[in-house]
Order: C-alpha cells, then sequence, then structure tokens
C-alpha cells in the first residue's frame, strides 16, 4: 500500500475562539483546498506554548499537486453501513475518508477508509470496539493532555484483522502562523495527536502505524485546519519507513522545480547504505544534501564529478533524503541507512 494513504488515518480532527468546542465542528457542506508543500519542511516540535511564531513562508509547494478537504455527510459515503454511529466525516477524494462523533463533551474517531488503489485496494478501519478520543470540550491551551485506548477491526482485501492502539492528543501552542509573504494569521491554536496502531497479518507480519500530526487552526474563521504537518513511521517486521506530508491552505510563494513525486534522474545506492553511498549520473555541478526526517541537514556537499561517495558511517539508522539541487531543479529521493 502507499505509505502517503495512511497519512491521514484521522487526518481532519475538527475546531468558540480561543478552543475547541461542540458549537465549531466542521459544518457538513464545506470544504478547502490544500496545497502540497516540500516535505522536508520542519515540524516546530519544540515551538509549544502560548505568543509562538511558526514561520511556513518561504516552504516551497509541490508544483501542481492539492487536496481538497470536504465535509459530508456519513450517509452520503459508500461505507455508511461500516459507519452507523458517525455524524460527519472528512473527505479527501483518493485519499482517505475519516468518521467521526461529537457530543457536549466529547469528540471521537469511529475509524477511516483510505484508498490504497493497485497496491492493495481499499482499506476500511472500524474502530467499532472502543473508538478514538480526540478531544473533551472545551478543548484549548492548557486543557488537560488526552490518553486514550482504541481497537476495532482493519478490512484489507476484504479480511477483517483485530487492531488495537492508543492515542494521545494535546493543544500545544497559540500563537502566529506565517503561510507565505502577504499572509500571517495570528489568534492560531495548535493541536497535536500522536497515535501508534497495530495489526498483525498473516504471512504478511506485525504492522505498526506511528503518526505524529500537527494541525494549526485559525478558529475565528474556519472549523478546518489552515495548515497540517504529519509524520508517520511504518515498521513492518521490525523495519521502519518514514514519510511526511505538508499542506497549507494558502498558496506558496516558490514551488520546487521539479515534482517529488518525479522520476530522479540520479543513481543512489546502495540503498540500503551501511558505511557509505555512492551517487551516480551527475553532470558536475549540482549541491548534494541529506536531510533527515525532521527536516534537518545533516550533510551538504559541493558536487564536482559524474559521481559523489558519501560517508554515512556515523548516520543514526533511519531514513533520510538524499536532494540534489542542479540549476535551480531540486530532485529528492529517499535513502535508508542501517
Amino acid at each position: 500500500m502507499k505509505l502517503n494513504l495512511l497519512l491521514a488515518t484521522s487526518l481532519i480532527t475538527g475546531a468558540a475562539f480561543g478552543q475547541f468546542t461542540d458549537s465549531n465542528i466542521p459544518v457538513i457542506g464545506t470544504s478547502t483546498t490544500m496545497y502540497i508543500l516540500d516535505s522536508n519542511a520542519v515540524d516546530f516540535a519544540a515551538m509549544t506554548g502560548t505568543a509562538q511564531t511558526w514561520d511556513y513562508s518561504t516552504t516551497p509547494g509541490i508544483y501542481g499537486q492539492t487536496k481538497v478537504i470536504s465535509v459530508v455527510a456519513p450517509s452520503s459515503t459508500a461505507y455508511s453501513g461500516d459507519y452507523p454511529s458517525s455524524e460527519f466525516a472528512i473527505d479527501i477524494p483518493g485519499f482517505v475518508t475519516s468518521f467521526f462523533t461529537s457530543s457536549a463533551s466529547t469528540r471521537n474517531s469511529q475509524g477511516f477508509v483510505f484508498d490504497a488503489g493497485s497496491f492493495g485496494g481499499t482499506a476500511i478501519v472500524k474502530l467499532n470496539s472502543n473508538d478514538e478520543l480526540l478531544m473533551n470540550y472545551p478543548y484549548a491551551y492548557g486543557s488537560s493532555a488526552i490518553a486514550d485506548a482504541f481497537s476495532g477491526n482493519a478490512n484489507v482485501m476484504g479480511t477483517d484483522y483485530p487492531t488495537t492502539g492508543t492515542v494521545n492528543t494535546i493543544v500545544d501552542g497559540s500563537g502566529t502562523l506565517k503561510l507565505n509573504a502577504a499572509t500571517t494569521v495570528t489568534g492560531v491554536l495548535r493541536y497535536k495527536s500522536h497515535d501508534v496502531a497495530d495489526v498483525t497479518i498473516p504471512f504478511v507480519g506485525a504492522i505498526t502505524m506511528d503518526r505524529t500530526q500537527y494541525e494549526y487552526y485559525d478558529l475565528a474563521n474556519s472549523s478546518l485546519p489552515i495548515f497540517v504537518h504529519a509524520k508517520l513511521v511504518i515498521t513492518l517486521a521490525g523495519s521502519p519507513t518514514t514519510q511526511n506530508i505538508v499542506m497549507s491552505s494558502v498558496v506558496p510563494d516558490e514551488y520546487l522545480a521539479v515534482s517529488e513525486n518525479d522520476k530522479a534522474t540520479f543513481g543512489l545506492y546502495p540503498n540500503p547504505a551501511n558505511e557509505s553511498v555512492v551517487i551516480s549520473g551527475l553532470s558536475g555541478n549540482e549541491t548534494i544534501s541529506i536531510v533527515d526526517m525532521a527536516g534537518r541537514t545533516v550533510m551538504t556537499t559541493q558536487n564536482s564529478g559524474t559521481s559523489q561517495t558519501l560517508n554515512v558511517s556515523d548516520f543514526n539508522a533511519g531514513v533520510y533524503n538524499v536532494v540534489v539541487i542542479a540549476n535551480g531543479n531540486k530532485t529528492v529521493k529517499k535513502l535508508t541507512i542501517n
């Protein structure tokens, strides 16, 4: 299955000004277009508390890539029978639909459906044994953090498999969000969620999904987030793979010259690597960087030949982005270091 299809497991959680309540749940019929940004953008995890300034104004977008987020009635979806108690759903066509309820005191998720296309069809995750508590109302900066367990079934390719997990949420900051040179939003709340789900599939093995997500809200103007930064780590049989997705409601000022999904023009081997990695197919005038999944540049070098050998023996094991920039064009490939 495509990993980015899993990133939206409970992608949008919802939003009186300065706090989340049942009176400002996402309204059925509303929608917003989100622009996909460079996945190397930092998550500002350490910037918690009041009077923060989260600056994404110089983060480039991925040209031509957007996602339309819509709030829909569960009965209008093809999976209404799987989520009979849900009151509203957040739909991203060809991506994921998440199902929710909201009472006077809490907001809960009953699960999600994601489309894995030819990589595995449609997966239906139903938290029908114990749903996921996302918020206790009112939920605002200074509210007690939530720790909750959930369980149910994941239907993959027509077969149900038991699924269990935990979720931790908190409104961890408030302040100002810079989206581009002309757009600065004040009075923003940041909602952080961290969930871990486990499922075991025969002949495949144990799969763990570990997702950390930051959602930024301008509650005075919208019940949907205006910015999302998510990091997902999928571990299959002890081998982790990491992927980020970053989305903004405002058009970015700049775009990467080459889409992250375009075929890279350079070679990368061995991959996975232990001691060193060779980058081939170069022209002799490239800037090469290795960036970790937190957005930190851990190595940068200027290339002058047709190939470049980099020593990665001191790097921590994990997944990195190798970024090659030549004549203003940026190309990215994933590198796993054991």
